[in-house]
């Protein structure tokens, strides 16, 4: 709350798309998506992310685009829902460009079942809590035709030590790289896909 423009989300629409991007500080998330017809003008502002979860929790079951206008100050946003309207105070600042942020390449990428990834994930956060809730992630490619492996380290103090192990499609180095199990937890639980790709440089560098 020290820095209010990361208690919201960056809205950037240009032309028949949106980008949603959010941050606090430590991870960052960016979602790109189409518009149910091309805006009127290119606008870009930063709406509080209460008021986003807000409407995300109003739709539920609507099956009606959603139809939101700002006004030309950039202070105010409304979100026209089926039966209801919602008004917003935008944020005023400026949000850190993220695209900047985000590595452009990589030295290794694995690609795992999402599902699998994140059940081990969760089993190794419980013996991560002693340890500042940290779990390491490993990567080794495979040999002889047998698929690479991604393993999930933990370890608490009076408990022990936790590995999990997945197949996994390795491209590249082998890696190492630790995360914060909430953090690594709460990304895949909102992915929708079946698989995920993790892609990593060096262990102190940003994993996406």
């Amino acid at each position: 709350d020290s820095r209010p423009v990361l208690t919201g989300i960056k809205v950037e629409i240009e032309g028949d798309g949106f980008t949603f991007a959010g941050a606090d500080g430590f991870r960052l998330a960016v979602f790109k998506g189409k518009l149910a017809q091309p805006a009127s003008e290119n606008v870009s502002f930063i709406v509080p992310a209460r008021a986003l979860l807000e409407v995300g929790r109003l739709i539920t079951g609507q099956k009606q685009p959603v139809e939101f206008t700002v006004t030309p100050s950039k202070g105010q946003a409304l979100f026209r829902l089926e039966n209801v309207e919602v008004v917003t105070q935008l944020i005023q600042g400026t949000f850190p460009d993220y695209s900047q942020l985000i590595p452009q390449s990589y030295d290794t990428k694995v690609v795992v079942d999402l599902q699998e990834f994140l059940r081990a994930t969760r089993t190794a956060a419980i013996f991560a809590r002693d340890g500042s809730g940290i779990v390491r992630v490993q990567v080794t490619g495979g040999t002889d035709g047998s698929p690479g492996k991604l393993s999930i380290l933990s370890r608490a103090e009076e408990v022990g030590e936790n590995q999990g192990e997945i197949d996994a499609n390795v491209e590249g180095d082998e890696a190492k790289i630790a995360f914060n199990s909430k953090y690594l937890a709460d990304v895949l639980g909102v992915l929708e896909e079946s698989e995920v790709a993790l892609e990593t440089t060096t262990s102190s560098s940003p994993g996406v």
